[in-house]
């Protein structure tokens, strides 16, 4: 796993964690709050000690959520809300549980070959209606598959010439990757995105989060 993330401004509303759930499965969010500044910041503080706490007491990232929701909607601030994903991972099998709070869609590249997939859309943002449902979904992350985490920072970047950078390439960027690392397709995805900036200051915060999983003499033998 790699992550990369940077502010628009000196006080961000992006934010993601990694930690152990109460199963000591690897557990990982990645999340945007609706607005900038230190009042967004603190309610990414807020959401962020939700979530942590929920994870030690529920199994099911869709329950985490579903409780998380409940939590902030009870105490709104200024009508801001936070989109998210919440996701645990088993690394010995490639298993990846995870639910979608209103969050931009995850992207999959499989090494086999080299197609991209879009995740399972979710469920409305955390903090806009109490009685919000969000539904697990579950993937299997292959030898060699890279897996891209992202906020709406990378998608709406622009270009010095007010053209949007979007999701199609996105898309196509990750489609071309060559590279056999978490590191190496963050590096790549945020030179493009750069490149393509051409200088102008961005005007949200970004924030990509990357798994890969190697490919290794074992996993090569079981045919896995």
């Amino acid at each position: 796993m790699n992550l990369r993330w940077r502010t628009a401004r000196e006080v961000g509303g992006d934010f993601y964690d990694v930690f152990r759930n109460r199963k000591k499965q690897l557990s990982f969010v990645i999340a945007d709050v609706s607005d900038k500044g230190m009042p967004a910041a603190l309610y990414m503080t807020v959401t962020r000690t939700l979530i942590r706490s929920a994870a030690q007491s529920l199994d099911s990232p869709a329950e985490v959520l579903k409780r998380v929701n409940e939590l902030l909607e009870m105490d709104s601030q200024n009508g801001m809300f936070v989109t998210a994903i919440y996701a645990t991972l088993d690394p010995h099998t490639g298993s990846l549980t995870y639910a979608n709070a209103g969050h931009n869609l995850p992207l999959l590249l499989r090494s086999e070959n080299h197609a991209v997939e879009r995740l399972s859309k979710g469920g409305i943002a955390l903090g806009v209606v109490s009685k919000a449902n969000y539904q697990d979904c579950q993937i299997q992350i292959d030898p060699g598959d890279s897996l891209l985490f992202y906020t709406d920072g990378v998608t709406e970047t622009f270009s010095s010439g007010g053209e949007l950078f979007g999701e199609e390439r996105l898309f196509q960027a990750l489609a071309s990757s060559n590279t056999h690392s978490a590191e190496g397709l963050l590096e790549e995805l945020e030179n493009e995105i750069n490149a393509f900036r051409q200088g102008e200051a961005p005007s949200d915060d970004m924030t990509m989060i990357a798994l890969h999983r190697k490919i290794t003499e074992e996993t090569s033998s079981s045919g896995t």
